[in-house]
């Protein structure tokens, strides 16, 4: 009688030990996985993301609110154990806070409402030091979002940055006032050295703020 109770005990253990391991797998595999967003159609996969998104005074109006409002539907795409990171700036970036990647669960997704609702347009621009923020957090993919391609990045800042990028892939999205020439910028070459896609956006197209 003891000896069948030891056996049922020893198995009702393995079969936990099972299911556990079982739980613990589908769960790393679920951190581990790729998750996709996109700003603007642009696309990115990974599970660690970056938006940086310029808030100078030329934004102010209709441009801010179509970014902010691509930018929310962006982070709402991610998966609840991909990680985010929002970046405000005009001379000096903002965080959200805390200033680290944060989860896509309810709390992140409503402390990233709240910011995002916070930020207003504001002084000038310097691309530079938002990117170096945003390349510190060791994402997979970086959105930056620009209508300023005055001040431009030097030759020797750009392969600075490509040089201390650990890997991210930098997609840029530029506001423009009328329809892409194909001028090459600056901006082209950002995304270029860095793995990423340039889309130009007119301004024109969005619907005036209220």
């Amino acid at each position: 009688m003891v000896g069948s109770i030891d056996a049922t005990a020893r198995l009702r253990a393995i079969a936990f030990g099972s299911a556990w391991i079982v739980i613990s797998a589908v769960a790393v595999a679920e951190q581990r996985s790729e998750g996709e967003t996109q700003v603007f159609g642009v696309r990115g996969k990974g599970s660690r993301f970056v938006f940086v998104f310029d808030r100078s005074l030329s934004m102010k109006g209709a441009p801010l609110v179509a970014a902010k409002k691509e930018l929310l539907a962006g982070v709402q795409q991610l998966r609840r154990l991909h990680q985010f990171q929002i970046v405000f700036y005009n001379e000096r970036p903002k965080l959200m806070q805390p200033p680290q990647l944060q989860f896509a669960d309810e709390n992140g997704l409503s402390q990233a409402a709240s910011f995002v609702a916070s930020i207003t347009a504001d002084g000038g621009t310097d691309h530079l030091a938002a990117l170096k923020v945003a390349m510190r957090m060791s994402p997979d993919v970086i959105f930056l979002l620009t209508d300023a391609d005055e001040p431009p990045l030097s030759a020797k800042q750009l392969e600075d940055v490509r040089q201390s990028n650990g890997g991210a892939v930098i997609n840029v999205i530029e506001f423009k006032s009328g329809p892409d020439t194909g001028k090459a910028s600056f901006l082209h070459v950002l995304a270029e050295q860095n793995r990423g896609e340039y889309k130009a956006i007119d301004v024109k197209t969005f619907e005036p703020a209220r």
